[in-house]
C-alpha cells in the first residue's frame, strides 16, 4: 500500500480560505483598477468634446461680435455722411442713435453701480 506523507507545506483549511480571500481581493482591486482606467479615458474624451464645443462657441461668439461691431460702425457711418449735425440731427438718424443706445444701457449702470455697493458691503462683513 502506498504511504501518504503529508508535508509540511500542505496547506490547511484556514490557509486555504485565507489565500482564497487574499486572491479576490487582489481580483476585485485589479478589476477596480481596469474600470477606473477606462472611466477616466472616457472622462477625457468628454473634456475633449466639452473643449470642441466651448472652442466652437467661442468662435461663433468671435462672428458674431465683430459682425455686431460692423453692423454699429456702419450705423454710424450713416450718421456721419448724413446732412445734419451733432446737436440737430434729422428724424432718420435719432432713431439710428437711439436704437444704438437704448434706455436699457441707463439701468446696466445702476446695475453696476448697486452690484459694487453689495461687493463693498460684504467685503466690510468679511
Amino acid at each position: 500500500m502506498p504511504k501518504f506523507t503529508i508535508h509540511q507545506g500542505a496547506k490547511t483549511p484556514q490557509k486555504q480560505q485565507w489565500e482564497e480571500n487574499l486572491r479576490g481581493k487582489i481580483k476585485v482591486k485589479h478589476q477596480i483598477r481596469a474600470d477606473t482606467i477606462n472611466d477616466l479615458e472616457n472622462f477625457s474624451q468628454d473634456l475633449r468634446h466639452i473643449s470642441l464645443v466651448v472652442e466652437s462657441i467661442q468662435n461663433n461668439y468671435q462672428a458674431l461680435l465683430t459682425e455686431n461691431h460692423h453692423l454699429k460702425s456702419t450705423l454710424l457711418q450713416l450718421v456721419d455722411d448724413c446732412y445734419c449735425w451733432k446737436g440737430n440731427r434729422c428724424e432718420k438718424c435719432q432713431k439710428i442713435l437711439k436704437s444704438l443706445a437704448p434706455e436699457t444701457a441707463k439701468k446696466k449702470i445702476n446695475t453696476a453701480q448697486e452690484y459694487e455697493v453689495i461687493l463693498n458691503q460684504l467685503r466690510k462683513l468679511g
